[in-house]
């Protein structure tokens, strides 16, 4: 743990670390903020603290786990270089993103409370379309400098991520598939950046 954070934030890590374990474990149902003030070393009043409920704490690491798809997907545009090179820099970091175990579980453990909870799953889809950052954002710069075809830019990176995904997520989320092992991944992401440009480039 990073010794320059201050003992409060490294508590809440801790926390956040511990949740992540005990959601994948035992649910969110079966999770209890005992037993995961236990695996964090803190006191349940320490835990309370920081999230005064398990509702709280799940939806904290649901924005962790939003967070992390936003970094991974933002790119800054550069008009100087190629639209291939640029996206296929976004394409390996989002496979590297997908490949993570600690994303991985999250992402299984948030589908399964989402099933559970529908208003979960909308503020989480709320939450994302606040970020202010990620690959849309480099869609219509694309789009500004006259590179890229005029197209609403968050559905255009929901079809360039979808086509990612298709192979390198969906089949291990839902299938227990193998994830694409790293020659695989390249192909992957130049067959995406291929098609997203056949159908948008200028």
């Amino acid at each position: 743990m990073d010794k320059s954070l201050t003992l409060t934030a490294q508590k809440r890590l801790a926390i956040l670390a511990a949740a992540q374990e005990e959601f994948k474990e035992k649910g969110f149902l079966g999770a209890s903020m005992d037993s995961l003030a236990k695996r964090a070393e803190v006191s349940k009043r320490t835990v309370y603290n920081h999230f005064p409920s398990k509702d709280i704490l799940f939806h904290n690491i649901v924005k962790e786990l939003c967070d992390s798809f936003s970094q991974a997907v933002n790119i800054e545009y550069h008009p100087n270089k190629t639209l291939e090179q640029q996206l296929l820099t976004a394409a390996m970091s989002e496979l590297q993103l997908l490949g993570s175990e600690c994303f991985f579980d999250l992402n299984r453990i948030t589908l399964a409370e989402f099933i559970r909870s529908p208003e979960l799953a909308s503020s989480t889809i709320d939450h994302l379309g606040q970020q202010t950052d990620g690959l849309h954002v480099w869609i219509q710069h694309a789009i500004n400098d006259g590179r890229l075809k005029s197209v609403d830019p968050e559905y255009a990176t929901q079809q360039f991520l979808g086509l990612i995904k298709a192979t390198a997520f969906w089949p291990q989320l839902l299938m227990n598939q193998e994830f694409p092992s790293v020659e695989q991944q390249q192909i992957i992401a130049e067959d995406a950046v291929l098609m997203f440009l056949a159908r948008y480039k200028i």
